[in-house]
Order: C-alpha cells, then sequence, then structure tokens
C-alpha cells in the first residue's frame, strides 16, 4: 500500500484507484494484497469524497461573494 497519497493530486489518487479497482477484478491477485488494496482503496475513496466537498463549498462560497458584489 501506498503510503504517500496525502501526496498526490486529485487525478493521480483517481488513477491509482482505478489500478487497484482493475487488480481486484483479477482473480489471480492475492489474498494478502486484496486486502491491503481494499484499505488503500478506502482511503482513497474517503480523500476524493473530502476533496470533492471541500472544492463543493469553495465553488458555492465564490458564487455567493459574486452575488453579494452585485448586489451591493
Amino acid at each position: 500500500m501506498s503510503e504517500a497519497t496525502d501526496e498526490l493530486s486529485y487525478e493521480q489518487k483517481v488513477a491509482r484507484l482505478d489500478e487497484i479497482l482493475t487488480r481486484l477484478d483479477n482473480s489471480e491477485t492475492p489474498i494478502d494484497e486484496l486486502a491491503k488494496d481494499v484499505k488503500e482503496g478506502a482511503k482513497l475513496i474517503k480523500e476524493l469524497d473530502q476533496k470533492l466537498k471541500q472544492v463543493e463549498t469553495e465553488v458555492l462560497d465564490a458564487f455567493k461573494e459574486l452575488e453579494n458584489s452585485n448586489n451591493a
């Protein structure tokens, strides 16, 4: 499992998650590797979800600020 996923960009995390999902679909992957992949995949999904929520908040705040400046 990669411990450095915190340093990856959003797109790199999505690519890493795609790699993991591909390996999970491979029936020849050893069980020990599957467990590590599932843990890393779960961590990546959580991080990606947090990033999406952060970006959503930033975009909504930017629109509110724009709307407030237009109404002033």
